[in-house]
């Protein structure tokens, strides 16, 4: 019987990334999939600028860029009227669009990373079942050659999709709606005046079913590639559709503004809408599909995944190397849940407006024509206004500036200088700290001085950066020369923040006094060296 920190079962893009973050804290563990081979269809699509943010961190949203399709623009069309387009060109983010990629592509990029790192995948190796004791997990395994083995771990990591057999052995309830009505997707190559960097929703008020309005939506990712979906309007459910029939609802519903020159693949499914109670279960969590699954619309599902493993990927390594209180992996539940409890509410309710609600070409109207309601819209679909509101490992005591970013919120990236940006200051695994100088009196020494009492007391687990407007020969120096950070933090004063491992805010403060900063940290970091 073989011992291990932690073991993934799932290595879709939520299991292979925790795989990845996993492997950058230091962590052993082991990931299966029962099947053969990666996912070879397009599935999951959007890669949101927020994901893009996580890989920039990880110095993978290069490879990403490179392989994908940049998205700067959604247009809504109403029968064969344009309605309105929303450019994404506004997102504050260093990448202000939306990136299309097939997941089988994801998962390439991701595999890859972790094969460089001497690990993989154990491929055609199935969770067969599954026992929490007190001295940890013990999972039995079905190998590729048939043979069985016994695995203990003392952490489980659920990454095995909406039929989760985890949630199944271990009776966690999954509880939801279903939405209905049927949809199809499919990936063809079509040809449009229409800009093919830009994604397309057509919406239809029908004849057949008065009740009911038709969605077709196609989003681009390149060389007359695309993703559509649609519902399919009917009154009956279908199993199989045929090339002819997708070429008729393309140009029935995009009134000829697209041609179907060949489809690729097609098939029906069903929206859920289902979240589990806890995403904890004892020493078991659950990410991704396997705690909540909801609409495709706005294409959050994959991302939402890929952020609940960022979320808890730094908690696990730090209670795992005795740097982190066991109480700091009740967050990730607290944290996570919340956020996912209203993607699944708001997109579950964002579909039924658009099939059923027979005022939603008045509300889309009202929308196009609110600048502010479109900018809140933009920034909850790229995941970039995500707030952790009633954590406790974030302190919430201190007002930060108007308008500055606040704790719970992330980090917004800066270009610093014409070769750095923030986010290349916080490419590792510590937390960091940044004491803002200020631009008005000189508080140099006491931050240094700060600074130095920080690093003794909370070694290897903290970077501690002076945010200085004049260059200084000091260690780990952010020369704000520009003031880009000043401004996009709204600094006037010295002041504190502290960003978590996942590049979340958790802290701000005015006072340069060290205790109370410590006093924090101590909540969850266990020891101090």
């Amino acid at each position: 019987m073989k011992h291990l920190p932690i073991l993934i079962v799932g290595a879709g893009p939520s299991g292979l990334f925790m795989a990845c973050e996993l492997k950058r804290h230091g962590i052993r563990f082991r990931i299966i999939d029962k099947n053969a081979q990666p996912t070879q269809g397009s599935n999951a699509t959007w890669i949101q600028t927020r994901t893009l943010e996580i890989f920039e961190l990880l110095g993978m949203a290069d490879q990403f860029i490179k392989s994908g399709h940049q998205c700067h623009a959604i247009n809504f069309y109403e029968d064969d009227k344009s309605l309105t387009r929303i450019s994404l060109d506004t997102i504050h983010s260093l990448f202000p669009y939306i990136l299309m990629l097939p997941q089988r592509e994801t998962e390439r990029l991701l595999n890859k990373k972790l094969e460089e790192s001497n690990m993989s995948v154990e491929r055609s190796t199935e969770l067969m079942d599954i026992k929490q004791t007190a001295n940890g997990i013990i999972s039995t395994i079905r190998l590729s050659d048939g043979s069985t083995e016994t695995i203990t771990s003392d952490w489980v990591i659920a990454c095995d999709g909406a039929n989760s057999t985890i949630r199944k052995k271990c009776q966690i309830p999954f509880l939801g709606n279903d939405i209905p009505e049927q949809f199809m997707v499919a990936d063809a190559q079509m040809s449009s005046f229409l800009p093919t960097d830009e994604i397309h929703v057509f919406f239809g008020k029908g004849t057949t079913f008065p009740d009911k309005a038709t969605i077709f939506s196609a989003f681009p990712w390149g060389s007359k590639n695309y993703r559509l979906t649609a519902n399919l309007y009917a009154e009956t459910p279908r199993q199989t559709f045929h090339q002819h029939e997708i070429k008729e609802i393309v140009a029935e519903r995009t009134y000829g503004n697209f041609i179907v020159e060949k489809v690729e693949w097609i098939s029906p499914f069903w929206i859920h809408s289902k979240i589990v109670n806890h995403m904890q279960d004892h020493s078991i969590f659950l990410v991704g599909d396997a705690a909540h699954i909801h609409s495709p619309a706005g294409g959050q599902g994959m991302n939402s995944g890929l952020q609940d493993a960022f979320n808890l990927a730094w908690k696990l390594a730090l209670v795992i190397k005795k740097k982190g209180k066991s109480s700091l992996l009740e967050s990730y539940n607290l944290e996570r849940h919340s956020i996912m409890k209203k993607i699944v509410d708001k997109t579950e309710k964002l579909t039924h407006m658009m099939i059923f609600d027979k005022h939603f070409f008045t509300k889309l109207h009202q929308f196009s024509k609110n600048k502010t309601e479109e900018k809140n819209a933009i920034d909850e679909l790229t995941q970039i206004n995500i707030q952790y509101q009633k954590s406790p490992i974030i302190d919430y005591q201190e007002k930060t500036p108007a308008h500055a970013p606040k704790q719970g919120e992330r980090v917004p990236d800066v270009l610093i200088d014409h070769s750095k940006n923030l986010y290349q200051y916080f490419n590792d695994t510590y937390h960091h700290i940044l004491l803002f100088s200020g631009l008005t009196k000189d508080r140099l020494e006491e931050m240094k001085m700060l600074q130095t009492k920080l690093n003794q007391t909370f070694p290897e687990l903290i970077k501690v950066h002076l945010v200085s407007k004049e260059k200084h020969k000091l260690e780990n120096l952010i020369w704000d020369e520009k003031l880009s950070l000043h401004k996009q933090f709204h600094v006037e004063d010295a002041s504190i923040y502290v960003i978590r491992p996942d590049n979340i805010i958790a802290y701000f403060s005015k006072n340069l006094d060290s205790q109370p900063l410590e006093n924090f940290l101590d909540r969850y970091l266990s020891e101090k060296f």
